[in-house]
């Protein structure tokens, strides 16, 4: 992956202020965003809305467009936060493997499972997500006009055995969209109930798997909201747009000094050039 320490996400003023009051960072399902063409495969259908993203950018030189579709050239922000900010918990190997009913090794640090998801949560809510464990959750987009990689095919099946690969979902673009400069956060997030023996898991697994395949499957949820880290929060950089009227440049600074005085607030590179 290439080396970079910043990513930046165009918004409006009232995203930002549940950004700044949540601490969350929201994944929407693939099949809510505004490329059509990208929740589509070859072989599966309505698979999209299990790949949950964040979209970010790593240009550091502001877009006019990026401003104009993402955010607003008079009431829009954009937002710089380090990579990978979000919060990492903690749980102790023991207690994950009892949570979960499965023999738990992942990422460990002196018999603690790291998640960036609750495990708890998972549990309690009845779905699964690998990169809550893995961590592994940040792709450069693609931008192609290559087809196999537009609508990848994800079914492989050998006799009355089949599996599913989400592993090239929502990490390709057309062409049309490459000056967006995309990175993502993607989460594969697929219903489960994990509040049952392994063997019952396998086999629902193999039935959600089932119903993935032939379409029948719902989505947990529409969207996740990811917990920022302490760290990563404070380091928050937000400019300005570049037409920001005074009064909206009022309730950014409000919304700072009640939920972010540490953040650093900058105005935007365009103005008067637009």
């Amino acid at each position: 992956m290439e080396e970079l320490d910043y990513l930046y996400h165009y918004t409006n003023i009232e995203t930002l202020a549940l950004i700044l009051k949540n601490k969350t960072v929201r994944f929407n399902s693939l099949d809510k965003m505004d490329d059509l063409q990208e929740q589509q495969t070859a072989d599966v259908k309505n698979i999209g809305q299990f790949c949950y993203i964040s979209s970010w950018t790593d240009d550091s030189t502001e877009s006019i467009p990026m401003w104009n579709m993402y955010a607003s050239l008079d009431f829009g922000v954009r937002i710089r936060l380090c990579k990978n900010p979000f919060k990492i918990y903690e749980t102790p190997v023991e207690e994950a493997s009892k949570t979960l009913n499965m023999n738990i090794k992942g990422e460990t640090n002196e018999g603690t499972v790291h998640s960036i998801i609750p495990l708890i949560e998972m549990f309690e809510k009845g779905f699964y997500s690998i990169q809550a464990i893995n961590q592994n959750l940040l792709y450069k987009v693609e931008y192609t006009n290559d087809n196999e990689k537009l609508y990848p095919h994800l079914l492989n099946e050998n006799g009355d055995q089949f599996s599913l690969s989400l592993g090239d979902v929502g990490k390709h673009k057309n062409l049309h969209w490459q000056f967006q400069k995309e990175w993502r956060y993607i989460l594969n997030i697929l219903p489960l109930n994990m509040n049952r023996s392994a063997e019952a898991m396998d086999y629902d697994f193999q039935l959600v798997a089932n119903k993935i395949k032939l379409g029948l499957e719902k989505q947990p949820f529409s969207y996740y909201d990811m917990q920022i880290s302490e760290n990563a929060f404070k380091e928050m950089e937000i400019t300005f747009s570049p037409c920001l009227s005074e009064g909206n440049r009022v309730i950014v600074q409000a919304l700072i000094e009640k939920y972010n005085p540490t953040a650093s607030l900058k105005e935007s590179s365009l103005i008067g050039l637009i």
